[in-house]
């Protein structure tokens, strides 16, 4: 029990480095100081800053795809939105340098690595999209437009929940996640302006 809380810090610290520095700016002592470890202590955890990058980004992945299969239980397609998007809202807050993190490239990994976490990333991308396609419900509307949509409704939850962040008190998860959810619905639902010719 005790090793695991350890780790859980040492990747919390790995995190707040690398989303601070990147990869190549990340050392780890930095991360053993952020720690408050010493680095020989830190290398029992963790080989090196690779492989910190992964677990933490493996971590990332692993709560977003619990997240998106809680919010596949729930009833009714837009309920499932509403729950997801407050969810990835709420994670956003409890950890943004993970979500930072999250979008930065995984270029620097061996490629082993890089390959469980693509596929642990289409994973939840699959799920994020079974989610937008219940609620959408647009006959017909394929599957790179569905994961389009899961994109861009990430894109503005992200926004609004780093910008939150930094907010003291922090808003409610539900409270930001409501016209994030407003305009996905109002946007998707909008027939396209019809164009003249001129």
């Amino acid at each position: 029990m005790r090793r695991d809380l350890r780790m859980e810090q040492i990747l919390d610290a790995g995190a707040q480095v690398l989303a601070e520095r990147g990869i190549h700016g990340c050392t780890m002592r930095d991360v053993a100081e952020r720690a408050e470890a010493s680095p020989a202590n830190l290398y029992r955890y963790v080989q090196g800053k690779e492989e910190l990058l992964y677990l933490v980004t493996e971590r990332v992945l692993e709560r977003a795809i619990r997240s998106a299969e809680a919010a596949l239980a729930v009833r009714g397609g837009r309920e499932q939105l509403k729950s997801y998007v407050t969810d990835h809202i709420r994670r956003v807050l409890a950890f943004p340098a993970e979500a930072r993190l999250l979008q930065e490239s995984t270029d620097a990994l061996p490629d082993h690595l890089r390959r469980r976490l693509e596929k642990r990333r289409q994973v939840y991308l699959d799920l994020a999209a079974d989610i937008v396609e219940g609620a959408v419900r647009q006959k017909g509307t394929r599957r790179p437009t569905i994961l389009r949509y899961v994109q861009l409704l990430l894109g503005m939850a992200d926004r609004v929940a780093l910008d939150a962040a930094l907010q003291t008190p922090q808003p409610r998860p539900d409270r930001l996640a409501a016209p994030v959810l407003e305009l996905f619905h109002g946007g998707i639902h909008r027939k396209p302006a019809s164009r003249k010719r001129s």
